[in-house]
């Protein structure tokens, strides 16, 4: 078994796993068209295995050309059909009208991702597969959330670049939450910039989208754009946090992260099981390998990554991530209690100020008061009964 979890999802016996963008839509179809996600990219091994065409597509070196007929960067792209290698010219040249999207389609080609647009798995916008360095585009859906979708997608390869690590078995759960979070906000805060960009320039489908499926996102960015201007730091950060406020949202990538976790605790022979669920990470070169806008880190602090804003998670999840734990020490004897630094996430939508941990202590703390008040009232009524 490889340790990482595209490679992971993609072995015999674990190809019919659902996960990634395409299951979310299953439970919450709306919240999806925005953009797809960190996840969807390292779950798709298996989607992209069984949508391979018979015959391999040629690749070539295009060019993204701007407006005024200039050549701003090449990148490798995937020519199948004349058709739809026009589409995604189309859609790469259209990006390079914003500035966002010229910084995003630069850091492609350096890079080398490939570009490629076809079959993309039902109701999948898009993803970026790390172990390929490929962007995949789903032809079934209209230009303007593709071009949004690229822009997010494109983010996810200057991250996985950046950060030189992806979501990975070894990882603890909590440090997979960590990572596959703030990849999603920082893609979501960029696309957000790009599609405002493009609706300052008079075409403002991808805006509209955005603003029916992240309409905190889009506000926030709005308001902080007219506050202190589009590029700066603080504007950027602030639509970044601004992503952990859905957190009905965020759950479902939680749970595809429980998915994985049990399925490696369960699936993975005892030596393997061994090296996983272990690593942690530091949350300061995290944010700040992950978190730029154009070139230059907007976000240092990683400990804005683990507040009872950013590091919640539902008691739920919580108790299906505890379930994993425990099959895993059974087999190995080692058990992943990283989750237990988040914080309490109710039904109500309110966290709590407290850590899972820190709650069990409290309440281990006031089980042993009430014993110690109990044993002492025992007592008291003993030596009554004594005289």
């Amino acid at each position: 078994m490889s340790n990482n979890v595209a490679e992971f999802f993609s072995k015999d016996g674990v190809k019919k796993f659902k996960s990634g963008v395409k299951a979310f839509t299953e439970r919450q179809a709306v919240k999806v068209a925005a953009a797809s996600m960190v996840l969807a990219g390292a779950f798709a091994g298996a989607r992209a295995q069984n949508s391979q065409e018979q015959a391999q597509p040629e690749l070539v070196t295009a060019f993204a050309v701007t407006e005024q007929g200039d050549t701003l960067c090449s990148y490798v792209a995937e020519k199948t059909d004349s058709a739809s290698f026009a589409r995604l010219q189309n859609l790469v040249n259209t990006a390079t009208k914003s500035q966002t999207g010229r910084e995003v389609l630069k850091s492609i080609s350096e890079q080398g991702t490939l570009l490629t647009i076809g079959d993309a798995g039902m109701n999948t916008i898009g993803y970026f597969m790390p172990e390929e360095n490929m962007i995949r585009l789903n032809d079934g859906f209209n230009d303007a959330t593709l071009q949004s979708c690229l822009v997010h997608e494109g983010k996810h390869s200057v991250q996985n670049f950046s950060l030189g690590r992806a979501l990975d078995a070894t990882n603890s759960f909590y440090t997979n939450t960590l990572i596959s979070r703030v990849m999603e906000a920082d893609a979501v805060a960029t696309q957000t910039k790009f599609s405002y960009e493009m609706a300052q320039r008079g075409d403002s489908a991808a805006w509209k989208s955005l603003q029916e499926e992240h309409k905190g996102i889009t506000d926030t960015f709005e308001a902080c754009a007219k506050k202190y201007g589009k590029d700066k730091k603080k504007t950027m950060r602030k639509t970044m946090l601004a992503w952990y406020k859905d957190k009905a949202y965020a759950g479902l990538y939680d749970e595809s992260l429980i998915q994985f976790h049990t399925s490696v605790a369960v699936r993975a022979s005892k030596d393997e099981l061994r090296d996983c669920f272990k690593d942690g990470i530091n949350t300061d070169e995290l944010i700040r390998a992950v978190c730029k806008q154009g070139g230059k880190t907007y976000a240092k602090d990683g400990d804005l990554l683990t507040t009872p804003e950013t590091a919640y998670l539902s008691r739920s999840n919580y108790m299906d991530i505890q379930m994993a734990a425990t099959f895993a020490k059974s087999r190995t004897g080692h058990e992943d209690v990283s989750a237990s630094f988040m914080y309490p996430l109710e039904k109500d939508g309110t966290v709590s100020k407290i850590t899972y941990v820190q709650e069990d202590q409290q309440e281990a703390r006031q089980a042993k008061l009430e014993k110690q008040a109990k044993t002492a009232a025992v007592s008291i009524v003993k030596q009554a009964r004594a005289r």
